[in-house]
């Protein structure tokens, strides 16, 4: 008997004020489970087939169901009033107003023309007005495949505007710090290589692409009438954030060289990220949806298992990365349970992900930037190694000094004996000062001169051949596909095999020509007075040597092949070293691209061309 008198609608009293006032526990719902029902049909229901919404936010998870609420308004004023009814969830597919402007029908949502909107704005607002003392009902009619999540208020037009301009501040420092993340480290990869750099660039890019569509912008501002695109975006985006998510833990967490157990389960990982863009863009959207929640989920457990092992095993960068983490977890885990009506929607859990997202960023940063203050660290300590051991060699000196002065001071013989003595000492002395210099200009692994020597002789022949206008010419030669041959085999046979190219390589040169490892598996070579038909000839020498030259370890034959690029040139007064080796690595790319295991040449204007 009591059903029908709770059910009752109750007016709610519009009132001026600069806070929103929440309209969902002023409203009734009804469920239509077949989304079949108009509004005329809705208008003749009985009173006991409404049901209290009971909460603030009108979250019925997600469903498929057509929802249809009610709700009477009422101003009390002796004035009229202009309001704003705001709907904060801008992935609605479709949102149906009557009541709002006499006969008109409000027809909105991601799933129909933006134009069709009333106002242009990212969010759904409906503006309306009361005359004094005026009472009207509303009624709603919801319908979506994502989170069926109202998430209404009401505020007048002065503090509408006012709440506007402080959401649109918030929302460009928060989309400002994303691109300021991206371009700095986009930046220090383009200056280090280190490709944890691009991945993280990346990830926080395609992340910055999520909130964009999340938040309604991307529909606004990109995209305003391609609204299956719309619809399968935002778990593609979520998958594709997920990729280079798992891409730059992968690598900050230093896996590749930990228990093989953590690459295989990267690449579970990765392969599932793809999966799910591949049912963003062809199954249905629930399905796509659910899936990139899932990965999520899988995703931050399985982050948070391997970062914490990674921490109890001494790698200190994870601690950063284990608090990153959980800011980024506790906040997609807030965002997740509002939308399936677990918690209330509010402010907070709307943006929920963007403030954690926000301290992970910079948690993440943090961690990058102590990768550079450790390698300066390294630096350091190397040249206080290298400070020390001078220190013992000009100790080792003062003290055959002094031996000398002690023999002067003795008998002849006696000089004579100590004399040779102090003779042997320094020549030893000599030669290990010169081992050591050598040392410093050749490759640990090959043998072969390093990077060094090859900025410093470099420039003498290319000096050189501008005095006597004689053509040089550069090469730069990559190992194909190398990074498998460690993957299968290990980093052990994978240093046997550069030690094995590099001495092929070296059987090949004359006495005048400079072989030099450029760094991992690349090579380099200057050749002086060459064309380009010489230096051609011998790429192609060097390319067939090695292909028909398989590294023999142990009882394993590798077969191993070359790319190779090649420039030559006479050069004039504006040629420099970086153009030798920018227009031979470009060759080198051309070759890669063409299939590997190619010579290609740099081809210019003319033989001079800079």
């Amino acid at each position: 008997m009591l059903l029908p008198t709770l059910a009752q609608a109750t007016s709610l009293p519009l009132i001026a004020s600069n806070s929103p006032q929440l309209l969902g526990p002023s409203m009734q719902v009804w469920a239509d489970p077949d989304g079949l029902a108009d509004i005329h049909s809705v208008r003749q229901l009985p009173e006991s087939a409404w049901q209290a919404v009971a909460r603030r936010d009108a979250s019925f998870g997600y469903s498929k169901h057509a929802y249809w609420l009610r709700a009477t308004l009422h101003n009390p004023s002796n004035q009229a009033i202009k309001w704003v009814l705001l709907i904060a969830n801008p992935l609605l597919d479709t949102l149906d107003a009557y009541g709002l402007d006499g006969d008109r029908v409000y027809k909105s949502g991601d799933q129909r023309p933006f134009h069709q909107r009333w106002i242009d704005h990212r969010q759904l607002v409906l503006p309306f007005s009361l005359a004094a003392g005026e009472e009207r009902q509303l009624i709603l009619r919801m319908q979506t495949d994502g989170s069926a999540n109202l998430s209404a208020s009401l505020m007048s037009e002065q503090a509408f505007i006012h709440h506007e301009q402080l959401m649109l501040l918030l929302q460009g420092l928060f989309f400002g710090a994303l691109l300021v993340m991206t371009v700095y480290n986009l930046s220090i990869f383009t200056i280090t290589r280190d490709r944890n750099y691009l991945w993280y660039s990346l990830f926080v890019a395609s992340f910055g692409v999520y909130q964009f569509i999340q938040l309604g912008f991307a529909l606004q501002w990109l995209w305003p009438n391609s609204l299956a695109w719309h619809q399968l975006s935002f778990p593609f985006s979520s998958a594709l954030a997920t990729l280079f998510g798992i891409f730059f833990t992968y690598g900050i967490l230093d896996l590749k060289n930990q228990h093989p157990a953590y690459t295989w389960i990267s690449r579970t990982l990765l392969s599932c990220s793809l999966l799910v863009m591949a049912l963003a863009l062809t199954a249905p959207y629930q399905v796509a949806l659910f899936g990139s929640f899932a990965l999520l989920i899988v995703c931050a457990v399985i982050g948070c298992i391997i970062t914490v092992l990674r921490w109890r095993a001494g790698y200190a960068q994870a601690k950063l990365f284990a608090l990153g983490w959980s800011a980024l977890i506790f906040a997609s885990l807030f965002s997740v349970l509002s939308g399936t009506g677990v918690i209330a929607n509010s402010l907070l859990t709307l943006h929920a992900q963007q403030i954690g997202s926000l301290i992970e960023l910079v948690i993440f940063s943090i961690a990058l930037g102590s990768r550079i203050r450790q390698a300066q660290s390294d630096y350091q300590l190397a040249q206080v190694r290298l400070f020390a051991k001078e220190h013992q060699l000009r100790m080792e000196q003062a003290k055959s000094l002094n031996l000398q002065r002690q023999i002067n001071e003795g008998l002849e013989a006696r000089v004579q004996e100590r004399t040779a003595s102090l003779e042997q000492a320094l020549q030893e002395l000599s030669t290990a000062n010169q081992q050591l210099a050598e040392l410093s200009r050749r490759d640990n692994l090959t043998g072969l001169f390093n990077r060094q020597v090859l900025n410093e002789e470099l420039e003498r022949m290319l000096a050189q051949a501008k005095r006597s206008r004689q053509p040089i010419a550069m090469l730069m030669m990559d190992l194909d596909h190398f990074k498998q041959v460690n993957d299968q085999y290990g980093h052990l046979i994978g240093d046997a095999c550069l030690q094995h190219a590099a001495q092929r390589m070296q059987q090949r040169m004359r006495g005048n020509d400079l072989l030099v490892r450029f760094g991992g598996e690349e090579f380099a070579v200057v050749l002086g007075d060459t064309d380009q038909v010489g230096a051609m000839d011998l790429a192609e020498q060097l390319r067939d040597d090695v292909a028909t030259h398989p590294c023999l370890h142990k009882g394993l034959s590798i077969g191993l092949s070359l790319s190779i690029g090649v420039y030559a040139l006479i050069p004039d007064a504006k040629c420099n070293r970086e153009q030798l080796l920018r227009h031979a690595d470009h060759a080198l790319y051309q070759a890669k691209a063409a299939g590997r295991n190619q010579v290609i040449s740099y081809e210019s204007n003319a033989l001079g061309d800079a």
